[in-house]
């Protein structure tokens, strides 16, 4: 006879854990997109963004992102790392005793 419950409990944790894991890594991703601060002039207003970046070669070392973000996208990185090993110590058996 299959427990019901049992299935639901392990189905809601998955999903659960899956949707954690994919925010995290997305918030991440996102942080590192965060785009450096803009210019304001003297006047009030702000310094153009310059040309389009839709070059094939453009310049990724040269972001200017603000270190913050950069500090944010490690920390949901780290977060979603130690997620998915958790996940996997808790469905390997070898590996708790």
């Amino acid at each position: 006879m299959i427990d019901w419950l049992a299935f639901l409990t392990v189905f809601v944790a998955a999903l659960g854990s899956a949707v954690v894991v994919v925010a995290l890594y997305s918030l991440g991703i996102r942080f590192l997109a965060t785009p450096a601060p803009k210019v304001v002039r003297p006047d009030g207003s702000y310094e153009p963004d310059g040309p389009s970046r839709d070059d094939e070669d453009d310049d990724v070392d040269d972001l200017d992102r603000p270190r913050w973000a950069t500090i944010a996208a490690t920390i949901c990185f780290g977060l979603s790392v130690i997620c998915v090993l958790v996940g996997i110590y808790l469905i390997v058996p070898a590996l708790h005793g």
